[in-house]
């Protein structure tokens, strides 16, 4: 089956969802960071430190490339201060979440290449195709996994996080279906769904 270019084009709502998304998960590293403010808190370059660092690195590699068409995530800066200066995480992590402010659906459609590491001991090079909508998925995912690697210390070290942090969007979604199909039935939601409602 043949697919136009128009049917696998993201819509502007699409765009506009994933940026959302991106911004609310700067705004999680936002929230983890100034609870390392807070008296009492651990150490910030302790065990949260690298796993930001290492986050906000990535988003900057797509985000503040400039006018480049190029990507490459292995070539970033790995600035030790940033694994320990909280006041420098937010003000990197602001600038991110401004820059992408200003985004739309056009811009996400913009084609990119991606360079990279590749093999056991990062042995050869790549280059592959993408687009700097796709680029937002990945980063999206890789800020998740690392919020997951932060949970469970987190949760030891008596800081509070969003119920959802480190949770996948489809896992947190699957599990709400479960807790829905599980509770019991509603007569008058049942009757709804069999009463016809004209379309909006």
């Amino acid at each position: 089956m043949l697919f136009s270019h128009r049917s696998v084009r993201a819509s502007a709502g699409d765009a506009d969802r994933l940026l959302h998304f991106n911004r609310q998960l700067i705004d999680q590293a936002l929230a983890l960071v100034a609870a390392h403010d807070l008296p009492g808190a651990p150490a910030y370059a302790q065990r949260t430190g690298p796993h930001l660092r290492h986050v906000i690195e990535h988003y900057e590699a797509l985000v503040l490339r400039g006018a480049d068409s190029l990507v490459d995530y292995d070539r970033r800066p790995r600035d030790r201060a940033l694994e320990r200066d909280v006041g420098l995480a937010r003000a990197r992590l602001n600038a991110l979440k401004q820059q992408l402010a200003g985004w739309s659906d056009a811009v996400l459609e913009q084609p990119l290449r991606v360079h990279g590491q590749g093999g056991p001991a990062g042995e050869f090079d790549f280059a592959t195709a993408s687009s700097i909508g796709r680029e937002l998925v990945f980063l999206a995912s890789h800020a998740t996994h690392h919020y997951a690697l932060l949970q469970l210390y987190c949760e030891q070290h008596g800081i509070a996080t969003d119920p959802n942090f480190g949770r996948a969007p489809a896992t947190v979604a699957h599990a709400l279906g479960d807790r829905a199909a599980s509770a019991p039935a509603d007569p008058t939601q049942e009757l709804e769904c069999l009463t016809y409602q004209p379309a909006a």
